[in-house]
């Protein structure tokens, strides 16, 4: 903080507010459900561009990722915002303003942060901020739902030489994850012959054999600590009243900060399932049967790290020097998940301003101090990375 360069760079992402501002919004109103995040790619491809920074590049998943170079002697810090968001492709995404407020599905999680990598790599370059280590900046897509931390994923099963592992998005500015909340998401399938609910009534009924099996799920017991949870959260299936279906289906997402627990009770899932399947074909004296199938459409792994160690004593230090009030929440699933669980210091950290609702097409943003999210993630990573004449790197090269 007593760097001119350091200084300056905070002063000019303070000024630079209503650009940031005006980015943030021109985001918002291009839609970008998971594996649908291309035209937001090429819009943040177009301001690193304009930056300048180096080694620009969308990759094959359409990841957008540019690098400030640094003078060879620190640690590689990569510094992420997710792409896409919850809502599907034909959802309103035109932006609404009422008074200092800002209105649209998706206008914070994550876009806010997509935004706020703009300012901070604008500031570096202004200011001829170098740091000891190289930063990359990284817009990655499918962090939401069934994206499965798909972008993520793809950046570390490739060879690269990441150090350490930020991402912004979360929805307290000085709110620090340093866990990683796994989870396994599933789709179960019922099948039957289906017919007429009177006239072929005795026929197993595939969506009585998923009642069955929600019943069961329903009961399933879970520890406080390490936490673990469990939901039904998407029921489909049916043509009318009066139809025995022939098929129907359900999501179920499994959560638990302990891989142990995630393996447990996706094996109580799969028993739950088989005895629903066995209850309603023994119910019904029939040749024909109901089966069940069951698919893995999320796997995010598990993982956690000391609450002192150095990438989360650099976040809470860089939110104190600003006057944020620190705060850790260990609570969550975020693409610092891959990392983390790979042994490689990662975190995630919150966006800047006043937000509400998200998740909903109700979902609001007031700029009120945004500048401060930025400010404090330069500071975290110069903190991680090292600048030359001001401090030495915290996080080992490896």
């Amino acid at each position: 903080m007593k760097n001119d360069k350091v200084l300056k760079a905070i002063q000019f992402i303070k000024e630079d507010d209503g650009r940031t501002l005006k980015e943030h919004l021109e985001l918002c109103e291009i839609p970008a459900p998971s594996h649908n995040e291309g035209m937001r790619a090429v819009y943040v491809k177009n301001k690193f561009e304009e930056i300048g920074l180096d080694n620009i590049r969308i990759d094959e998943v359409f990841n957008v990722m540019g690098t400030i170079s640094g003078t060879g002697n620190g640690p590689v810090i990569m510094l992420a915002a997710h792409t896409d968001t919850v809502f599907p492709i034909e959802t309103d995404v035109k932006v609404k303003k009422e008074g200092n407020v800002y209105y649209c599905p998706g206008i914070n999680d994550d876009t806010r942060a997509v935004a706020e990598l703009f300012t901070i790599a604008r500031a570096m370059k202004a200011c001829g901020i170098q740091a000891q280590g190289d930063i990359i900046f990284c817009a990655n897509v499918c962090e939401e739902g069934l994206g499965d931390l798909k972008g993520v994923k793809h950046i570390f099963k490739n060879k690269n030489f990441i150090d350490a592992f930020v991402s912004i998005d979360n929805p307290v500015t000085g709110g620090i994850v340093y866990t990683a909340t796994g989870s396994h998401r599933y789709e179960v399938t019922f099948r039957g012959c289906g017919g007429h609910s009177f006239a072929d009534f005795g026929l197993p009924n595939p969506i009585h054999a998923m009642g069955r099996a929600v019943n069961t799920i329903a009961q399933f017991q879970v520890p406080g600590i390490p936490k673990t949870t469990f939901n039904v959260g998407i029921v489909q299936g049916g043509t009318s009243v009066n139809t025995i279906s022939a098929s129907c289906s359900m999501l179920v997402d499994i959560r638990s900060d302990s891989s142990d627990e995630l393996n447990r009770l996706s094996l109580e899932l799969q028993k739950a399932v088989d005895l629903a399947v066995q209850e309603e074909n023994k119910r019904w004296e029939s040749s024909e049967s109901v089966a069940a199938e069951i698919k893995m459409k999320g796997n995010r792994p598990a993982g956690i790290q000391p609450k002192d160690c150095t990438i989360v004593k650099t976040a809470w230090e860089a939110a104190e020097l600003l006057g944020i009030e620190p705060e850790l929440r260990d609570e969550s699933s975020t693409d610092a998940n891959i990392p983390i669980s790979m042994g490689i210091p990662a975190i995630t950290v919150g966006r800047g301003g006043k937000e509400g609702k998200v998740h909903t097409i109700h979902e609001w943003f007031e700029p009120e101090d945004a500048y401060l999210g930025p400010q404090k993630d330069l500071l975290l990573i110069l903190g991680l990375a090292g600048l030359d004449g001001c401090l030495k790197h915290r996080i080992k090269k490896l």
